[in-house]
């Protein structure tokens, strides 16, 4: 008996360390790749002139990336402002409306299929419909637009679960009072399920941020001519070819005059995504805190 006992202990105690050192490893593996980059970029980033100055273009690119920096903040705002809203009502559908029919398994089968989609594919189709056939020609808004349907699986998918985390009591009570269903989903359900929401919205904007092949394809690669976000000519938002800065680290890393800057490109991109990290961590836990006072 204590022989299987002890036996038990050592294969548990084997399992506990086999997972902790698999938790140390990847936070090791995270804090070298971050570190690496950090060394070889951090003093170019330090330079208010690479930060705050408008690309010169060239092999020999002495300026600084605003530009980029800009048309990243403009295609997070684009992508978002198309992907969300969409995101999170098909979330809402699929969970609380769409029965068990031919409908929604198409619905979903459909989410799988562009979860599983290679992001250059996005960018064919970003070429061929928003840019050739839509006359967008190579711009933000068609990269946003290609951008934007590329991600929203990622938001359906984690909206879905937050909606599907919120207890089914809450609905009960709700509709028990008399409250009718659109009213107990948007009073009751959606802020239940908010945090779980903005965590899908920051995966997509990890994505967003990070992706270069589609943005190659689709907005074009224009690096000396300042982003706008509105215009007065077709088309009206987002209508300029620009580099973001995930396309600006590639062009920066396959030139051999130019991998020091990509690495303070690298480190720019990384900041962007901890400060957006950081942010929507803290309006969740307002949130957090605001629904536990209620």
């Amino acid at each position: 008996m204590k022989t299987a006992i002890s036996k038990i202990q050592a294969e548990e105690n084997f399992a506990l360390g086999a997972l902790k050192i698999s938790g140390w490893l990847i936070v090791s593996v995270l804090i070298f790749i971050i570190g690496y980059i950090f060394y070889y970029g951090l003093p170019e980033v330090l330079s208010w002139h690479y930060l705050f100055t408008p690309p010169e273009g060239g092999r020999h690119d002495n300026g600084g990336i605003l530009y980029q920096i800009l048309a990243t903040i403009y295609l997070i705002i684009g992508s978002l402002i198309v992907a969300a809203p969409i995101g999170v009502f098909a979330a809402i559908y699929l969970t609380e409306y769409a029965p068990q029919n031919f409908i929604t398994t198409l619905i979903r089968f459909a989410i799988e299929n562009l979860a599983g989609i290679p992001s250059i594919i996005y960018g064919l189709f970003g070429l061929a419909f928003f840019v050739i056939f839509l006359k967008f020609e190579y711009s933000l808004l068609a990269g946003a637009l290609s951008v934007s349907i590329m991600v929203l699986p990622v938001i359906i998918r984690t909206s879905e679960e937050a909606l599907k985390s919120v207890p089914q009591a809450f609905r009960q009570s709700s509709l028990a009072l008399g409250v009718n269903k659109w009213q107990t989903i948007s009073k009751v359900v959606l802020p239940s399920a908010f945090p779980g929401i903005l965590t899908g919205i920051l995966l997509s904007i990890g994505r967003i941020v990070g992706e270069s092949a589609v943005l190659i394809l689709a907005a074009g690669g224009s690096i000396t001519a300042i982003p706008r976000f509105v215009s007065t000519t077709y088309p009206y938002v987002l209508p300029d070819s620009a580099r973001t800065l995930a396309v600006h680290l590639y062009y920066q890393a396959t030139s051999y005059d130019a991998r020091a800057k990509a690495f303070a490109t690298g480190v720019v991109l990384i900041f962007i995504v901890l400060f957006l990290n950081w942010c929507i961590n803290q309006i969740s836990k307002g949130y957090r805190k605001k629904l536990a006072v209620r």
